[in-house]
């Protein structure tokens, strides 16, 4: 499988967030695919994860990204000490309300916050909702942003491709943390169908991610925005 192979979330995020020279948090950064592209231009980049496994495979890389085992819900890190706080499609997988909060803490005044979060109704997050539903985490951190210590600089909406070689190579994508048995398989090939009709055991296969990205800028007084469709 291949995700984004144009590296089309760094671009968006570099085109929004002006890195260079930052101090940058990143929260949620899994195993650092995208951690040690951003990073190269910044003063300081921190990247935290509550993963160890995949923590411990980003330290594996040599750049200017550094890695630490960390929840975006509660973190060491003091007031005010960074330019920028990036959630990359992470922000979903906690209790949002609080994540915004600590990073609004963290976040040194007229700082800026980025967030990418998948949309409910893409084709890949469609997938994911097979076996895990997302739709309630995903509705409630887009109400969190609305109603975040922030205003809202831009939102845009993009699509990210998901490539994979074959059927065998969809089969085997993680959707609900272990490959797919006969039953999940059934669920994946009935939803594939759904968006691409009759697909041959060979044939490559091409979905979108649907992905926000939102660019917000730190304030003091709440106040509420309109979340996205």
């Amino acid at each position: 499988m291949i995700y984004d192979k144009d590296h089309l979330q760094m671009s968006m995020i570099q085109s929004l967030a002006a890195l260079e020279g930052c101090t940058v948090l990143e929260i949620g950064c899994g195993e650092g695919r995208l951690s040690m592209m951003l990073a190269r231009d910044t003063r300081r980049y921190i990247a935290i994860d509550p993963d160890r496994e995949a923590v411990a495979k980003a330290l594996q890389q040599s750049g200017n990204a550094q890695f630490f085992i960390g929840s975006g819900e509660n973190m060491p890190l003091g007031d005010s000490s960074f330019d920028r706080v990036i959630f990359i499609l992470s922000l979903h997988h906690q209790n949002s309300r609080q994540a915004l909060l600590e990073a609004h803490r963290v976040l040194a005044p007229g700082g800026r916050v980025i967030i990418l979060e998948p949309s409910a109704k893409g084709e890949f997050q469609q997938f994911f909702h097979l076996f895990d539903d997302e739709t309630a985490a995903l509705t409630s951190a887009a109400h969190a942003i609305c109603h975040s210590p922030f205003d809202l600089i831009r939102h845009k909406d993009f699509a990210v491709p998901v490539e994979f070689d074959n059927l065998a190579d969809l089969y085997q994508y993680p959707f609900d943390q272990s490959p797919a048995d006969d039953t999940g398989r059934s669920k994946i090939l009935a939803k594939l169908r759904q968006f691409r009709g009759n697909i041959k055991e060979g044939q490559a296969i091409q979905l979108f991610d649907s992905i926000h990205i939102f660019s917000l800028k730190k304030r003091q007084v709440d106040r509420a925005c309109i979340p996205p469709g």
